[in-house]
């Protein structure tokens, strides 16, 4: 019965935090970029979460047919948080799935690799379509 009851009390932390809507991810504040703003019609209270190998510096370039910087897109129009610098380029949706991305030789490219994903999401499509009208 012992042993019964130090596994629950274990498990109870893990059940708890596995339940929460928020999406956290560990990156340093000096290489991190956010926003407080949300999507409204998200269900899931967070942001998108963007690691990738990259400088805080290269996501400053336009990608290709957008007048803003890579970072500005991500940021403002697509909810996205991101960690510069980190080990990997992924995207982190709001549910919590992660999606590795393949184009990896310029911010320009992961930020039309993410931009492709996600306008075919749900929440995205309409995201992205507030973009283009930004853009005329």
């Amino acid at each position: 019965m012992n042993l019964f009851v130090k596994i629950i009390i274990l498990l109870i932390p893990i059940i708890i935090t596995s339940c929460s809507k928020k999406v956290q991810v560990n990156c340093i504040n000096n290489n991190y970029m956010s926003d407080i703003n949300i999507n409204p019609s998200n269900i899931y209270e967070n942001r998108r979460e963007l690691r990738t190998t990259f400088s805080e510096s290269d996501f400053n370039s336009k990608p290709y047919n957008y007048e803003l910087s890579c970072s500005g897109i991500l940021v403002k129009y697509f909810y996205c948080n991101i960690c510069f610098d980190s080990k990997e380029n992924s995207l982190k949706s709001y549910d919590g799935q992660i999606f590795n991305l393949i184009n990896n030789k310029s911010a320009a490219n992961i930020t039309n690799e993410c931009i492709e994903l996600m306008s075919n999401m749900s929440m995205g499509s309409v995201e992205y379509s507030i973009l283009l009208k930004s853009q005329k």
